[in-house]
């Protein structure tokens, strides 16, 4: 009898941590769920950002201005149709497009809700992107105040997803918690986040007139190295996933002076030589020096 009784027991404490522990893998994939959905709010925030950036760069420096609206009064576009700006713009906005697409898919893809929210601001961040269609090929000659609007008004969708993607991780309540330990990048961490500043720097610099289509070439090639090596161990998307806070606002930082200096190259009286060697070392300065700042070592 003692023997019969026993074994129930033995029995019961098995099953009890059994849910016990199917309870706290339940909870741990919760809080997981969580942290990666406040992850993606913020990734969602930084591309709403450089998109609306980027659209008002490239309405400023390569549509509009026919009557003399510029960055200076009276002065049109400075460099002919401004394929070069044209470049130098999107690599900077296929360096950044690189780095969150490496992050987002290092995260729990979202399911239900979260899932129609994805495909929602997928499809909202092409309106920018027809919108500058439309002002390149349908109206080159709109003046700068009415191209900004039109580009800064297609990019709200992006805003409002954004948005709301910060609502969705702020009602998960659960944040990540601060690193225990961090460290220097490893060497290929290292090398490749200094290259990616040092190759953003030489295009903003090549893009002045004075070097011709040189910045077309160092553009074209970037973007050639982005596709090739996606995946790999030097591709930005891996690149992205070992980052902490000081490399992201680097790149943040360089980003936005490579939209600067667009537009400095396209309207401004200002020897453009100067302007554009004096661009490249301030866009690679944040990047190279990030690549020697520690990084956050995150509990797998």
């Amino acid at each position: 009898m003692n023997d019969q009784h026993s074994s129930d027991s033995a029995q019961l404490s098995t099953d009890a941590a059994a849910r016990l522990l199917q309870a706290s893998e339940s909870v741990d994939d919760r809080v997981r769920e969580a942290i990666a959905a406040r992850t993606q709010a913020i990734i969602d925030a930084w591309m709403a950002v450089a998109v609306v950036v980027y659209c008002l760069a490239f309405a400023f420096s390569n549509v509009g201005g026919a009557a003399g609206a510029g960055l200076i009064p009276g002065v049109e576009n400075t460099t002919g149709e401004g394929v070069s700006v044209t470049f130098l713009v999107l690599a900077a906005f296929f360096a950044a497009s690189g780095l969150t697409d490496g992050l987002t898919q290092s995260l729990r893809h979202p399911t239900g809700r979260g899932a129609k929210l994805r495909r929602g601001y997928a499809t909202a961040s092409l309106l920018p992107f027809a919108a500058i269609v439309y002002l390149v090929f349908f109206a080159p000659t709109a003046s700068v105040p009415l191209a900004v609007l039109i580009v800064a008004a297609s990019a709200a969708p992006v805003v409002v997803l954004a948005i709301r993607s910060a609502r969705r991780a702020k009602l998960a309540g659960v944040r990540r918690p601060e690193p225990a330990l961090s460290a220097l990048l490893d060497p290929p961490g290292r090398v490749g986040t200094a290259i990616l500043g040092l190759w953003l720097g030489a295009i903003g610099m090549l893009t002045a007139p004075t070097f011709g289509v040189a910045g077309v070439i160092a553009a074209s090639a970037f973007l050639l190295v982005l596709l090739g090596t996606r995946t790999t161990r030097f591709g930005l998307d891996r690149l992205a996933e070992d980052w902490g806070r000081t490399q992201w606002t680097a790149v943040g930082c360089s980003y936005l002076l490579v939209l600067a200096l667009s537009v400095l190259l396209a309207r401004s009286t200002w020897d453009l030589g100067v302007v554009g060697v004096g661009g490249g070392i301030l866009i690679a300065a944040p990047l190279v020096f990030a690549a020697f700042r520690p990084a956050p070592i995150w509990e797998a």
